[in-house]
């Protein structure tokens, strides 16, 4: 007994079984999470050390060369890049996706612990960053209140803003940028402290002693055990002036920090500013726990600071400056909606092409059936819903239905010859179960190779592979028990009454008609073989010609309803300066884009090591954060409205200006490289910048290439101390004691922290500021000698003034400078190919290196991976069908659909205006495994005409005429249910519209040739083997009659 019989006699068990899986899927939704992108482990792991006071080439030589000697040890390492600026050395290990990162970030901290010996002393504890989705922040709000309540502010979001949200289930951290931090300052007096002779050293000592609590052990009396204390942290910051910190060695007498200093409960300096449109303002970013919903922490945000708000005093308001979950479930809403319009499309395909509407019911339970048990799958396998998982069912939408549609259509005509319902359901399925399972694991097949490509290829579409797989799985099981099932119930011999009865009748005339006209253009095709193959390959070559008009890249940009605006002054610019510069700024995008929802500025340094969204720090830099209104109540993408911005770029002479599009799809992926990025690898430095200034002036004359950055810049002006060893030994001057001395005086040092209701403040020394605002104040410092006695740093020392970078770069252990630039109006490959033209151009000198990187190199190895799995797709599908066939000849047939539909997506790049991109060529892929399935239809069902008895030409002719109905409707469903995908505007559509016309494109032209080329094909290989065959028979029989001919001779 066949499956299909078994499934159709026991219908009761068979309806249940589906049910219940269609209930576990329903089920397995609702506890299924909702994110934009695949949870993915970005394989990046950045070891950040902060080294307070130095410069950019301090930290290199003295932090960031002795963390590379022994990171670059690390297992698994495939890249090392270093990054050296004020303050702060950032090295960053990028490891092969494969890698475990919890091993590894073992092993960089063993590493670490072996560097630290090497690094100076008041470096402070290196730590490790791992990257990870959870990081990419959930929303930004800023804090707005009046001057009045400006220097309290902070304190007060702390205690009644970010606290309340960090308390949420889900919320990893709330941080705070900007504002006024409570500060314990100790200004040292410079005349008393060289009348006293104490010392900077001694200052900083006895304020760090002085402000700690010791365990003393235990003692035990009479039984009991007594843990002993000694507290000595300071109950009020005014303690510290009662501290003794020397004696004076003139007269004797105790010197007290009062003596010599103000001790001051203040602020610290402001160096990060943020203002909002009633002042200055504190910006908040939440972030949320990895396992945590991304959506659902977004909510409970929200809901929490609607509670806040009603309790917040009038001068303070909460302002959502930027909200990415809202983006999410946008995103999520319009791909949901994409699906339900593409199903909705599918059906009424499926009930014009077959004009039974118990027959459509039919299939419309077959849809969501599915659809439905996909979700168990992707539960089981810890997926969440997200943009890759719904784009592959709305791709998957409209092929769910072609089994049943092959097989339903079979059994209608097996009806139509009288057939009862149950053996019509049972024979019309296993008449054609051959080819709907041959169809479906040649689909299948196709996402093999990309399980195993590696990267964020690998990692982005294995899901969708994943998913696709196990909706065609189900379809193909729905196809075979379920659809059978139901026809056996449902159906019947009656001709439809009613509006159905006239519909059927006109639409079969049409279809009748539309019958006799392919089996007579197909009749004409195959006695006119040459002029076919002619017409076929001159639209395949004129099509060729296309290919120079298809842009490419490697990810298509996602609107996600915010830009933002970068300023750089010279080095240098005070940040007040910057202020004016910024706010002007922000005026004019205010004025010139009526889309405008909330604006947020900044400017400044963040003590953090940074302005947020990976802008650069210092007093000369700014950035204008501009969140824009929903998409659908406007009228321009993010993208243009950047575009329209640009001539601002020009605004201020002398300052650099960048206005760009934020592309939270990239910032899910770990970030996206400049679209423009060129590598200069060289340890000297004016040959590398004289390079860059060549390169930069090249890039200028590049149409398309805007916001041209060099990453090496002259930072803020040098004064550097350079110190006599001859002298400094001689005068009995340690080195380490001089550099430290000259580093609290003019720096500054925190030497302890201040402890109050649970907080920590930091107590920091410093020269008071009327004794630091010259060069002669500088070289009058008073160095210690070993000897107690003291000396003027200007006796030991002189003074070289220069510009150091701002930023000093590595890669793999070498300097690097790059010079990126951002595009507008054109695709990545096109302005790579201009940019590679202008390499060749460069004389390159020894012991330099120039190479290309950024999105070019990313795009170039993922198309190379990508391209490799096409090609064992092609294989792959080609050794199912031979399985199927039993044939090599019949799967080489089929295979030449394959370049006509390359065509056909072709076609549609051009018609869309859309650009090959990661995206769009898994859609190639995909594309591959889908078109062979109309021929597999066509040449098993000629195979089995063929074994009937008919002619070649005959079992050709009637085959076609046959299968064309289901044919067109499983091409036309499946376009159906992606013409959403195509059409869509809303938001997160420019990840997906590119993919689905390349498939809409291909499977077009596909279909079209398949109904006559692959015909023709079969006819022109099937004549030849008959020839052949027939050449042999005549060879034999001639062999034949001469061998009887010698036997009569004989006789």
């Amino acid at each position: 007994m066949s499956l299909s019989r078994t499934f159709v006699h026991r219908p009761t068990a068979t309806l249940i079984f589906f049910l219940a899986i269609t209930l576990m899927g329903l089920v397995s939704l609702k506890f299924m999470k909702l994110d934009l992108m695949p949870d993915m482990e970005i394989p990046v792991i950045t070891v950040v050390t902060v080294y307070p006071g130095a410069s950019p080439e301090d930290v290199e030589k003295n932090v960031t060369k002795v963390l590379e000697e022994q990171l670059s040890t690390v297992s698994g390492v495939d890249e090392i890049t270093s990054k050296s600026q004020e303050n702060i050395s950032t090295v960053t290990l990028k490891f092969d996706w494969d890698t475990n990162l919890a091993e590894a970030s073992n092993d960089i901290r063993d590493k670490i612990g072996l560097a630290k010996r090497f690094l100076p002393d008041d470096v402070e504890e290196p730590f490790l960053f791992k990257f990870d989705m959870s990081m990419i922040p959930v929303m930004f709000m800023s804090i707005q209140s009046t001057p009045e309540r400006y220097p309290t502010l902070r304190q007060f979001a702390e205690d009644h803003i970010v606290n309340p949200l960090k308390n949420l289930p889900g919320v990893a951290q709330v941080q705070m940028f900007g504002g006024l931090v409570r500060q314990v300052r100790v200004e040292l007096d410079r005349q008393r402290i060289e009348e006293t002779g104490v010392t900077y050293d001694a200052v900083k000592g006895v304020i760090a002693t002085a402000n700690v609590s010791t365990p003393g052990g235990d003692l035990t009396v009479n039984d009991t055990t007594f843990l002993l204390r000694v507290p000595g942290e300071l109950g009020r910051p005014q303690e510290l002036e009662g501290l003794v910190v020397g004696m004076n060695p003139n007269t004797g007498a105790v010197v007290h920090l009062r003596d010599i200093a103000t001790v001051t409960d203040t602020t610290e300096e402001q160096t990060f500013f943020a203002v909002g449109k009633n002042g200055p303002s504190l910006m908040l970013m939440v972030q949320k726990q990895s396992s945590a919903n991304t959506v659902t922490v977004g909510r409970a945000v929200l809901k929490r600071l609607d509670n806040l708000k009603k309790t917040l005093p009038k001068d303070v308001e909460i302002v959502l400056v930027m909200d990415f979950t809202k983006n999410i479930t946008r995103t999520i809403d319009n791909l949901t909606q994409t699906v339900t319009t593409g199903g909705v499309l599918v059906i009424i395909v499926i009930l014009l092409f077959l004009r039974n509407f118990k027959g459509s019911l039919i299939m419309a339970i077959t849809i969501p059936t599915s659809m439905v048990v996909s979700f168990l799958f992707m539960y089981l396998k810890g997926y969440t819903i997200n943009m890759i998982s719904l784009t592959s069912l709305s791709i998957a939408i409209g092929m769910v239905v072609d089994n049943g549609i092959v097989v339903l259509e079979n059994i209608f005509q097996h009806l139509g010859r009288g057939e009862r319902p149950r053996e019509a359901a049972v024979a019309g399925t296993q008449e054609v179960l051959g080819a709907i399972m041959a169809s479906t694991l040649t689909t299948v097949a196709i996402f093999f190779p990309v399980l195993f490509v590696g990267g964020v290829v690998g990692i982005m579409f294995s899901q969708m592979a994943f998913v696709i797989t196990f909706t065609l799985l189900t379809s193909l099981l729905v196809a075979m028990a379920l659809v059978p099932t139901l026809s056996g119930l449902l159906l019947n011999h009656k001709k439809p009454r009613w509006i159905f009865g006239w519909f059927f009748d006109k639409s079969e005339l049409a279809f009748t008609s539309l019958e006799a006209g392919y089996r007579w253009l197909l009749t004409l095709a195959l006695h006119n073989k040459l002029i076919t193959f002619t017409i076929i390959a001159a639209v395949s070559l004129s099509s060729i010609l296309l290919v120079p008009y298809v842009g490419t890249e490697y990810m298509p940009q996602m609107d996600s309803g915010s830009i933002q605006a970068f300023v750089e002054l010279p080095p240098g610019t005070k940040a007040q300066v910057t202020e004016k510069y910024v706010k002007e700024l922000a005026a004019r995008i205010q004025m010139e884009v009526p889309e405008v929802r909330t604006m947020m500025t900044l400017w400044g340094q963040n003590k953090n090591g940074g302005l947020m969204s990976g802008a650069q720090q210092g007093d000369n830099y700014g950035q204008v954060m501009v969140a824009l209104i929903d998409k659908k109540d406007r009228r321009r993408t993010a993208q243009q409205i950047a575009e329209s911005l640009q001539h601002l770029t020009t605004l201020f002479p002398g300052a650099s200006i960048k206005i760009l599009m934020q592309d939270q799809g990239a910032q899910m992926m770990g970030g996206q490289a400049k679209p423009v990025s060129i590598e200069i690898y060289g340890e000297n430095d004016q040959v590398a910048a004289s390079l860059a200034n060549t390169l930069e002036a090249g890039l200028k004359s590049i149409p398309g290439v805007t916001n041209i950055q060099i990453s090496r810049k002259d930072g803020n002006p040098e004064m550097g101390v350079i110190l006599d060893r001859d002298k400094a030994s001689l005068t009995g001057v340690n080195m380490y004691t001089a550099g430290n001395t000259v580093r609290t005086a003019f720096n500054g040092q925190i030497v302890s922290r201040y402890r109050e209701n649970g907080k920590e403040y930091d107590i920091f020394v410093r020269l008071d500021p009327e004794d630091r605002r010259s060069l002669k104040d500088l070289m009058d410092l008073r160095i210690p000698t070993v000897t107690g006695r003291f000396i003027e740093l200007g006796n030991i020392a002189t003074l070289n003034q220069h510009q150091g970078p701002i930023a000093i770069e590595r890669k793999n252990q070498q300097r690097i400078v790059k010079v990126e630039a951002d595009i507008m109006g054109r695709d990545v490959g096109s302005i790579s190919e201009d940019v590679e033209a202008l390499l060749k151009t460069i004389q390159v000198p020894d012991g330099f290196q120039i190479l290309m990187g950024g999105a070019r190199k990313d795009q170039q190895e993922s198309f190379g991976l990508l391209i490799l799995a096409m090609i064992l797709g092609v294989l792959l599908v080609y050794f199912v069908m031979a399985a199927q066939f039993e044939s090599l000849r019949d799967p080489f047939i089929i295979l030449f659909t394959i370049p006509f539909a390359m065509l056909g997506a072709l076609w549609g790049f051009v018609i869309s205006g859309q650009t090959l991109s990661m995206l769009s060529f898994v859609g190639l892929i995909m594309l591959v495994g889908i078109v062979v399935n109309n021929g597999i239809v066509l040449v098993d069902f000629t195979n089995l005409l063929r074994e009937r008895g008919l002619g070649v030409i005959d079992a050709v002719t009637r085959g076609g005429t046959s299968r064309l109905r289901p044919v067109l409707m499983t091409t036309v469903t499946t376009i159906c249910g992606m013409i959403p995908l195509a059409m869509s505007t809303g938001e997160g559509s420019e990840m997906w519209v590119a993919m689905a016309t390349v498939i809409i494109g291909g499977l077009t032209v596909s279909t079209f040739i398949t109904l006559f080329f692959v015909p023709v094909m079969y006819t022109f290989f099937e004549q030849g083997r008959q020839r052949r065959a027939d050449r042999r028979k005549g060879r034999r029989m001639d062999q034949r009659r001469l061998e009887i001919i010698a036997m009569e001779e004989k006789s």
